[in-house]
């Protein structure tokens, strides 16, 4: 699916056009009747959007799949909570600007006549509910945005969304005019909200990911240069895993949860452990040096991710050149696909570009790999040398070529502006977005 956020505006309000917009033209019934029924828009979007988001947050395999990857799962998670936070703020708008304003005297009330209200227990409670969470949505968007907040608080909040989730549906879904319940609209969108509910319970108990966990022990701890520091770990089982992907570590921090981190290291049976690299990028992995000691127990879920330099295009299904573009910690997916193609004692027409602070010592194995599996080393030390400038790695292509890039995002985004300039496919530019925040 290339475009799920257009998919996800577009079908409930092509809904609404079809059933509900005939008769709102025919009524004629002034700006506070298109108010109404523009409220009623905007909430069944906004509750299409955070039911899709909830669905994103599951980590479920197919979605991963049709998704290309948990990395651009997450960043469309992302995308869909910002914008269900923004058609909330939409909704409240245009609920209580126009009556503010009314009551002010500054623009024409509604023509009609007010009747004594009826209280309803149930319609007001689902009045309230939906004030209440949408006032928490709109803030928790906010503070999920702001980096400077620690990732332990960052996950809490999060926790708060399968709640906000639910509150929105049972406001949404109960305050739906009786009319609409004649319409395809008011169903489809009722199958939408009751899409989100099974992942809004699985956030609060807990459970998303559960069936891909497996419990390991740390027996390796190396400090390198650089503020890195490599884990190896031995999970008592293991399915395997691709070079390239990723994993969640929870490593018993009371708070911090799991952390995501790419795995430095092939896949052996025969061996059972893999290595991490990790950076210290903040104050939790500044901290782990000191955290962790030999043989504590860890708790792996995964693997995930389809940056696995596998063929994606008809172009790239024979063994084709390929570019590998490294900036830092992000030489980690490289390591494990060189470890890869040295197992199994074959040799790859790849040009690799690492840039990296630093005296140029981690990975020590990096130059032995390339030379063992024919990958043709560029390396610099941004520090002493500069940067690589685009042309120089564009300079590369080749007819067949695909590019993997895994490093700052910016630099990702230039190179990829770049690339398509010369003429490469956006689907043989393959970056790593491995932002979960």
């Amino acid at each position: 699916m290339k475009h799920p956020r257009l998919l996800l505006g577009l079908l409930p309000l092509g809904l609404w056009a079809a059933f509900a917009l005939p008769d709102l033209l025919a009524a004629d019934g002034g700006p506070w009747s298109w108010r109404r029924h523009l409220i009623l828009l905007s909430g069944i979007v906004a509750l299409w959007w955070m039911s899709a988001g909830m669905l994103l947050a599951t980590r479920a395999p197919w979605l991963e799949n049709i998704g290309g990857g948990l990395d651009r799962l997450y960043r469309l998670h992302k995308q869909v909570g910002i914008g269900a936070g923004l058609l909330v703020l939409l909704h409240w708008q245009l609920e209580w600007l126009p009556k503010t304003l009314a009551k002010a005297g500054l623009i024409a009330g509604p023509n009609r006549p007010r009747g004594a209200h009826q209280p309803d227990f149930w319609i007001d409670l689902a009045k309230d509910v939906g004030e209440w969470a949408g006032y928490l949505l709109m803030a928790l968007v906010v503070v999920a945005l702001l980096r400077r907040i620690p990732y332990r608080a960052f996950r809490l909040v999060h926790k708060a969304f399968g709640a906000i989730f639910l509150a929105g549906a049972f406001h949404g879904l109960l305050l739906m005019p009786a009319e609409f319940w004649q319409t395809p609209l008011a169903w489809t969108t009722l199958a939408v909200a009751a899409l989100g509910v099974v992942p809004a319970l699985l956030s609060l108990s807990g459970r998303i990911g559960r069936r891909r966990q497996h419990a390991a022990s740390l027996t390796g701890l190396r400090a390198q240069p650089g503020g890195i520091l490599e884990l190896d770990c031995r999970p008592a089982s293991w399915p395997g895993h691709r070079a390239g992907q990723f994993l969640f570590v929870d490593f018993g921090v009371a708070g911090e949860g799991a952390h995501p981190f790419t795995i430095a290291s092939d896949w052996q049976a025969g061996d059972g452990t893999l290595t991490l690299a990790i950076k210290a990028l903040g104050k939790f992995t500044a901290s782990l040096p000191e955290r962790l000691q030999v043989g504590q127990a860890l708790r792996l879920e995964g693997p995930y991710g389809h940056f696995d330099f596998s063929p994606k295009t008809a172009v790239d299904r024979a063994p084709a050149p390929q570019i590998w573009v490294a900036g830092g910690i992000g030489i980690t997916p490289f390591l494990a696909r060189l470890q890869a193609l040295a197992g199994r004692g074959e040799r790859a027409d790849v040009d690799l570009f690492y840039s990296s602070t630093g005296d140029g010592s981690f990975p020590e194995t990096l130059a032995a790999l390339c030379a063992r599996t024919g990958v043709r080393l560029h390396r610099r030390l941004s520090e002493r040398d500069g940067p690589f400038a685009d042309d120089e790695i564009a300079a590369r292509q080749r007819p067949g070529c695909s590019v993997w890039f895994c490093g700052p995002r910016g630099w990702g985004e230039a190179l990829a502006r770049r690339f398509r300039r010369a003429g490469l496919a956006a689907a043989d530019f393959h970056q790593e977005a491995f932002e979960f925040r």
